[in-house]
């Protein structure tokens, strides 16, 4: 049945309006409304109207308060949960949920990379100033000790970086920090930095440290420049030098092992030699004491076949004369020769 339909006593949602036409009224839908949340009829007292508005209050309020604690945990964060302002546990990601105003959730994001350069000139080992740059590359690794244990820990690792970098800097050479050992001078500084902020909970972690500038200062590069040329000029004269000596020992070996092996054969053929005068003398003894005269005067005259055998002139004394012969055998046999 419609609500202006014949026998329908003009019956609508919104009360008897007096058959009069026209849309509802807003107030009296109100009030009905209210009479039948509040259960009257428009009598009673007034604290029995107030009850249902305290239970709605109050169910609101408490949607309230559980709807505020409702925190999301990203994936890269963690929450750390505050009871009354004091630590109480560290919680991953997801939805949780604490009861406000009770507890609190402060949330750190424990994946994202921080980057800070440290920079200085600084005095090295042997007494040089030497310009140096780092960079750092760290994260939170506990957000318990990030957020409670340092007032400020990104200006702790700035300070603890800087203390770092002055200490090993502080004890190496110059030529280490600009040519050979950077590696084991970046490890040294990590190393010492890591000790730091592990002394301190910190709660960060250092993820990378790059050893980015080590030079000298600006005003002191030309002098730099003439050392480190000086300093290569060094190396290649000690190169040379190392390179002749390689080449002349090897030689002066070689000599001294031919002179060694000459001598070795000059003392056989020596003591070879005198064991044949020996064995020699050792035949003709016995021969020169059974005939002495004889032995001397054949002795004689081997010796001076010998001696005139490589002379190439002869001198004859004449008996009973004053005039002395001289015979050029040189000249003889070589016309001897020419004739044949």
């Amino acid at each position: 049945m419609t609500w202006n339909s014949p026998g329908g006593n003009n019956k609508d949602p919104w009360g008897n309006r007096n058959k009069q036409d026209g849309p509802p009224d807003i107030d009296e839908m109100v009030k009905k409304l209210w009479r039948k949340v509040s259960g009257s009829n428009g009598g009673g007292s007034n604290s029995g109207s107030s009850k249902p508005i305290i239970f709605i209050v109050l169910i609101v309020a408490a949607l309230f308060w559980i709807w505020k604690g409702v925190y999301i945990i990203n994936e890269q964060e963690r929450g750390v949960v505050l009871h009354f302002g004091e630590f109480k546990e560290i919680v991953g990601s997801g939805l949780q949920w604490v009861p406000a105003g009770i507890e609190t959730i402060r949330k750190v994001n424990v994946n994202k990379l921080e980057e800070k350069r440290v920079q200085g000139v600084m005095l090295t080992k042997d007494l040089n100033i030497i310009d140096v740059q780092i960079g750092i590359q760290y994260r939170v690794d506990d957000p318990r000790n990030y957020l409670f244990e340092l007032s400020s820990p990104d200006t702790t690792l700035q300070q603890a970086a800087e203390s770092s970098l002055r200490q090993v800097v502080g004890d190496s050479k110059v030529d280490a920090l600009l040519t050979t050992e950077k590696e084991r001078i970046r490890n040294e500084i990590l190393r010492e930095l890591e000790r730091i902020l592990e002394s301190y909970n910190a709660g960060l972690k250092v993820e990378q440290l790059t050893l980015e500038k080590a030079a000298p200062p600006q005003a002191l590069n030309d002098a730099f420049e003439d050392v480190n040329r000086a300093e290569q000029d060094a190396k290649k004269e000690l190169q040379n030098a190392e390179a002749y000596r390689n080449k002349q020992i090897p030689e002066a070996r070689a000599n001294a092992e031919q002179m060694r092996q000459q001598a070795d054969a000059y003392e056989a053929k020596v003591v070879a030699q005198a064991n044949g005068e020996v064995a020699r003398f050792n035949k003709l003894l016995p021969q020169y004491e059974k005939a002495p005269q004889v032995t001397r005067d054949r002795l004689y005259l081997e010796t001076m076949e010998q001696i005139l055998k490589s002379s190439t002139k002869v001198m004859v004394d004449v008996e009973g004369g004053n005039n002395m012969m001289y015979l050029p055998l040189d000249q003889i046999m070589k016309k001897q020769q020419e004739n044949r």
